[in-house]
């Protein structure tokens, strides 16, 4: 099944049966500079994988030619399927019969190829790790893939202060407060206007992420239209908001005022952050997913305790 979060549009021309017609619907492909609209990634490159690479499928393998300056999405195929082209000594008539192909975005094609790499090490590896946290005294198991900000790197003691005045001066609550933090908004002076955010690095070899909890700016017009529509189940439908990564993640370089974009969810679930594709140790790692020792490593640098 599908699904729900892909948008598979159709190509302009007809669309391959084979995969030995993909090599001919590349060469087009590069001519026409053909593009499908995804629901998640917008507009992007069309690319063409095997069925079983679709969803959120996880740890199938994922096999394709290298790729090159023309062709940065080369098709792609699980390892069940890479048995099959084996078998036959390659896509022709006889395996292609065996093989169901599907279109997808190339940002969706990056996401599979992350969840569907095979790993050495995984999740499951980390799975006896014993750790205690900062915030209580309570032994945990397995991995910690959640670690968040209470405020903007910006808020200080006085701006603190100065929210307890306006919420004793105001009594009308966020709206009209000049500073204040909640566990989800933050506005400065009236001036700095902040959201809180999840960046999500997709890890290698499995469907699950690490969750950086962070917190955004957005501008007024954005934060007022993010407050006004809170409880609206429409907001999704908004299109994402520029924002500016308001905080310092300790293990990288300098992180704050990295490009992002805030895409709105459901009434009630935090914007997720998309990082701007640059050469930042954290954009890499947003765009190409991380490993489960890496997982690990941040996890060391962060929790109290291990056993």
């Amino acid at each position: 099944m599908i699904d729900p979060g892909f948008m598979l549009m159709p190509a302009p021309q007809a669309r391959p049966t084979s995969l030995t017609q993909l090599d001919c619907s590349r060469q087009h492909s590069r001519v026409m500079a053909n593009k499908i609209q995804c629901e998640t990634h917008g507009e992007c490159e069309e690319t063409f994988v095997c069925n079983h690479l679709v969803g959120e499928t996880a740890g199938l393998g994922f096999n394709r030619n290298e790729p090159s300056e023309e062709n940065s999405f080369p098709d792609a195929w699980c390892d069940d399927c890479e048995l099959i082209r084996a078998a036959h000594n390659g896509w022709n008539e006889e395996s292609e019969k065996l093989a169901t192909i599907l279109l997808l975005c190339s940002g969706c094609y990056e996401r599979a190829r992350i969840r569907n790499t095979r790993a050495t090490v995984t999740l499951d590896d980390l799975a006896n790790l014993r750790w205690k946290c900062f915030s209580c005294e309570e032994w945990h198991t397995g991995p910690c893939l959640d670690f968040s900000f209470d405020s903007p790197s910006y808020w200080q003691t006085d701006h603190q202060e100065a929210s307890s005045r306006d919420s004793l001066l105001s009594g009308s609550g966020k709206e009209h407060a000049k500073t204040f933090l909640d566990e989800d908004y933050c506005a400065i002076d009236d001036r700095d206007f902040f959201v809180r955010g999840i960046i999500h690095l997709p890890i290698i070899g499995c469907a699950e992420t690490f969750r950086w909890g962070v917190w955004g700016s957005l501008s007024r017009e954005n934060f007022e239209t993010l407050l006004r529509l809170a409880e609206d189940p429409k907001r999704v439908e908004l299109p994402p908001m520029f924002s500016w990564l308001s905080n310092q993640i300790d293990g990288y370089p300098d992180t704050l005022n990295l490009k992002m974009y805030a895409h709105l969810q459901q009434p009630g679930w935090r914007p997720n952050f998309e990082l701007e594709r640059t050469d930042h140790p954290l954009a890499q790692e947003y765009h190409h997913g991380i490993t489960a020792e890496r997982v690990k490593e941040i996890m060391m640098s962060r929790i109290r305790s291990f056993e």
